[in-house]
């Protein structure tokens, strides 16, 4: 017999309401190990890497471009070098469906509005390639700081991360996007297979009052789609109020937009934790191209060359064989550098104008200019690809030194002094400085392997 004795009461007698037949098996479900999953980062990641990764993978998600079950009994993908490099990002296979219906496309005005810890918003920059723009926006401070390392690791060039509540963000961006992502906070029924304490905060009142929240949320979220764009509502609970009716109220209070598609997904049916998702469209009204051409554009200061000399002097070692580097390389890429201090960042193209908000990443961040130098930073390294530095060291992913270069250990390695790129298996890893046949290590301490 199934063990169901965490579930709240409340719970389980509003779930056998609600499925019926289908309660038992429901159930049964709670008593079944949870099944893993991770997502590629096109990015960064191509049929060769997921071809090495094939030991640990299991199968395919169905309803996910980029999502590959794995055997966590016996594999650690967290802890292997291409989890550092970004070629992945470990997330529920459930989780992957929301952003594969919103489907956004190269160029896209992107906003996921409640983001961290990052998974929606780095399957979403997969989908722009680095081109348009991507603000991912999480309220709560300290989430946010996560979010931010994980746009970072994913080496995700055109996003800027904000942390604000959705009314001051909706006053910043009115019709600004094309598609947006509202994963909202919500009472986390799919969690309760996974993590048992997640039931002693649940209880029907707290169903109201995210349902209540969620509202408010979908509602700044409209205010901000451009007039012919789509918007993607999702949660991890199986609460109908939180979901279904949370859908049919917002459509309720604004007739202009359309359900185009509802899917859920059930632990019982699927190998996964379980989640809904609705796609929406909001009307075009015939404004769609008055409204992006009314974008506002980011106010910089260009900044002086002579100040940032040692940095022009740097860029000269990148070659024009992709995207960034070849960007980099242009004369007219100071236009789109924001220097803060002794902090240099590269701006998205077109980047809008951020003043008031609070920015934890206004773009890429570049490096810090230092006495007479400057210092590369681990987010330029991370979106950089092998072919796009001079000087570069590759590793595999099964040598040793791939592990003593994560636990901050020098590398003995005949390579051109100077900065050098650190890659695995050709995946750009971090930067090292060699010397003399040393390369020094410069991977972040906070990030090194114990």
């Amino acid at each position: 017999m199934t063990d169901t004795s965490f579930l709240p009461i409340d719970f389980i007698n509003r779930m056998e309401q609600d499925l019926g037949p289908d309660f038992h098996a429901f159930l049964r479900s709670y008593e079944e190990n949870k099944i893993s999953a991770l997502r590629f980062n096109p990015i960064k990641a191509d049929a060769a890497v997921i071809e090495n990764c094939k030991d640990m993978l299991t199968g395919k998600v169905e309803w996910s471009n980029y999502g590959y079950y794995y055997d966590d009994e016996n594999s650690r993908p967290g802890l292997h070098p291409y989890h550092q490099a970004g070629v992945y990002y470990i997330q529920d296979a459930s989780a992957q469906l929301p952003v594969e219906m919103l489907c956004p496309q190269p160029g896209d005005y992107c906003l996921d509005l409640c983001a961290a810890p990052g998974g929606k918003s780095t399957q979403i920059a997969g989908y722009l390639m680095g081109e348009g723009l991507l603000v991912s926006n999480e309220p709560m401070k300290n989430r946010a700081k996560i979010l931010s390392e994980n746009v970072e690791r994913l080496g995700i060039t055109n996003a800027i991360v904000t942390s604000e509540y959705p009314d001051k963000l909706a006053a910043a961006f009115p019709e600004y996007f094309d598609r947006i992502m509202v994963d909202a906070p919500c009472s986390g029924e799919g969690m309760f297979r996974k993590n048992h304490d997640a039931c002693g905060e649940w209880s029907l009142d707290s169903v109201k009052m995210c349902a209540d929240r969620q509202a408010d949320i979908l509602d700044r979220a409209y205010e901000m789609l451009i007039p012919g764009g789509r918007l993607c509502y999702s949660t991890c609970t199986f609460a109908k109020l939180e979901d279904e009716e949370a859908v049919a109220a917002f459509v309720e209070r604004h007739p202009d937009v359309t359900v185009i598609e509802e899917r859920r997904l059930w632990p019982h049916e699927v190998k996964g934790e379980g989640h809904y998702a609705a796609l929406l469209e909001k009307a075009d009204d015939g404004r769609s191209e008055e409204c992006r051409e009314a974008r506002s554009l980011a106010k910089i200061k260009q900044p002086n060359k002579k100040e940032i000399a040692d940095f022009l002097e740097f860029k000269k070692g990148f070659s024009k064989e992709e995207k960034l580097s070849a960007q980099l390389m242009d004369e007219g890429v100071i236009k789109n550098i924001l220097q803060l201090k002794d902090l240099l960042y590269l701006l998205p193209e077109n980047a809008p104008d951020i003043t008031g908000l609070h920015v934890l990443r206004g773009g890429l961040f570049l490096g810090t200019l230092k006495k007479n130098r400057f210092e590369p930073s681990h987010a330029l390294a991370l979106a950089l690809k092998k072919d796009e530095y001079c000087n570069v060291f590759d590793m595999a992913s099964s040598d040793i030194q791939t592990q003593n270069y994560l636990k901050g250990q020098s590398i003995m390695a005949d390579v051109k002094d100077g900065w050098t790129l650190i890659t695995v298996d050709g995946y750009s890893l971090g930067w090292g400085k060699a010397s003399k046949g040393q390369i020094k290590n410069h991977y972040p301490k906070g990030l090194r392997l114990l």
